[in-house]
């Protein structure tokens, strides 16, 4: 599991904490077409959770706040944003410069794991457009209310960084694994992560076994 690089902290001056429970492996590049929908598996999911500044968890915070997660794509050194391609030539339709696109901010998702309920945001539908090795930077941004007078004082309380993980050529990609634990679970707490009975992931040493 990956935490919070440094737990954000609000003008409530409870303690925000990201962690990443289940880590993003490969993915398959899409190139500039929509029709290669693979998304990154497994689907990314991450955990909120909020404690007072003597360290209590609090619990109610999480469910008295609108929170979302963004994703960001960046470099496996962590340290260049990578949402758009300097290669990809300049078209009519802004969208082919975006390097990773899908369904990049998740709500919130109450999920039990463990007999214990905890806030949860889940990433199915993530797609990069080219091979390379990459990380994901999820941030923690706050919804105020409504009924507020700064509706536009949202801000990012905290974020963390996924492990490297590799996006494939057509002809490179091994495959996909079978679902995990995890994701089966969430599945079927209502969460929309798709489910794969049998794995089709092709193992590096699956050629010599066929010689």
């Amino acid at each position: 599991m990956t935490h919070s690089d440094s737990p954000g902290g609000d003008e409530d001056h409870q303690q925000y904490s990201l962690t990443l429970i289940q880590q993003p492996k490969r993915a398959r590049a899409m190139g500039v077409g929509e029709r290669d929908r693979r998304p990154i598996d497994p689907c990314p999911i991450v955990q909120l959770e909020i404690s007072t500044p003597e360290g209590a968890e609090n619990v109610e915070l999480l469910w008295q706040k609108t929170f979302v997660v963004h994703a960001t794509l960046f470099d496996a050194t962590k340290s260049h944003e990578c949402s758009v391609s300097e290669d990809t030539p300049v078209m009519s339709d802004a969208e082919y410069q975006q390097t990773m696109i899908g369904s990049l901010v998740s709500s919130a998702h109450t999920i039990k794991i463990g007999g214990k309920y905890g806030c949860y945001f889940c990433f199915p539908d993530i797609r990069v457009r080219y091979a390379g090795t990459f990380t994901l930077q999820f941030s923690l941004i706050s919804i105020p209310s409504t009924e507020s007078d700064h509706v536009d004082s949202a801000k990012v309380l905290t974020h963390v960084f996924s492990d490297p993980f590799t996006v494939y050529s057509m002809r490179d990609f091994p495959g996909v694994d079978e679902s995990t634990e995890l994701s089966r679970l969430f599945n079927a707490q209502g969460v929309a992560i798709p489910i794969r009975n049998k794995g089709r992931l092709k193992l590096p040493d699956d050629d010599e076994q066929q010689s």
